[in-house]
């Protein structure tokens, strides 16, 4: 076997597995049109929501119409992403990735809101070394 067979052999498995793949690329892009049009659609409702005499209710349906597309939108793609196979280890270390980043943006915001606090309880560590 030559060079050539082998450089045939491994297109032609290519193309084989290329053209195996693209009916489920296909509908996954139909899963995420028809996912990304429900999703409008559900926030165009919730838009039109009213409550006369409720403020608070309909600052409620604004706050959740304004979660929701974000959040369907990730939805969706984590939906995408396993139709099309890809490994269920690579969702786990992006929602990993992503709590990670959520401890650590309250965790710091915490700490700036305790800074004066911590500042005046390290003031008096000093005060009473010094004595």
């Amino acid at each position: 076997m030559g060079i050539a067979e082998v450089f045939i052999g491994s297109m032609q498995q290519l193309l084989f597995q290329l053209f195996n793949f693209i009916p489920k690329i296909l509908v996954a892009l139909l899963i995420w049109v028809v996912g990304k049009y429900l999703i409008s659609l559900v926030v165009k409702l919730l838009k039109k929501v009213r409550v006369e005499g409720a403020k608070p209710v309909n600052k409620l349906v604004e706050t959740l119409a304004f979660i929701l597309l974000p959040l369907g939108k990730v939805l969706l793609f984590l939906i995408v992403l396993d139709y099309l196979g890809i490994g269920s280890s690579v969702i786990q270390a992006l929602v990993s990735g992503f709590t990670f980043a959520i401890a650590i943006a309250v965790g710091l915001a915490f700490g700036k809101a305790l800074e004066p606090d911590a500042k005046a309880v390290v003031d008096s560590v000093k005060k009473q070394l010094e004595k």
